[in-house]
């Protein structure tokens, strides 16, 4: 989410994942995975203009594992998870449950909001001054796990407030 903000629908039955592969969206695309489908476009224009992202943003994300959970407009719940290298997306899923069955460790950042503010967030000039904007109100919440993260995250409020 921070990202652009990177994230849906849920897979199809439970333990299913459904992958962006190559964060191409999906060629069945329907209106349940519409939100994925862009979020997968988004994350693939990220990795591709890597060299533009912010240091602070880059250091934030690193090598962690990030969890989004969204509130869909119909009411649905869209669970992701986004696999960093290096401040580069490695791998972004959708899941059905709230708890990612994929993950060995748990996400060091998680990311909950609903759909209108990731739609607002991605049709932003400035996707990161709008995710920041909407973390100061409470509608983009984020946690970090570590004096670290936490001082990273306090950086970006502060540089893009």
């Amino acid at each position: 989410m921070l990202l652009f903000v990177p994230i849906a629908s849920a897979a199809s039955s439970a333990g299913d994942i459904k992958k962006a592969e190559l964060y191409k969206a999906p060629e069945n695309s329907t209106i349940e995975n519409d939100l994925f489908a862009e979020l997968s476009t988004k994350a693939e224009l990220y990795n591709q203009g890597f060299e533009k992202v912010p240091a602070a943003l880059k250091k934030l994300v690193a090598s962690e594992e990030i969890a989004g959970i969204i509130e869909l407009e119909n009411g649905e719940m869209l669970y992701v998870t986004l696999l960093m290298r290096g401040g580069a997306i490695g791998d972004f899923y959708t899941y059905d449950t709230p708890t990612d069955p994929n993950s060995k460790f748990g996400p060091s950042i998680t990311v909950e909001t609903d759909e209108k503010t990731v739609r607002k967030i991605l049709e932003s000039k400035e996707p990161l001054k709008e995710a920041v904007k909407n973390m100061n109100d409470g509608s983009l919440q984020v946690e970090t796990e570590g004096f670290f993260r936490d001082t990273m995250l306090w950086t970006l409020q502060k540089l893009y407030a």
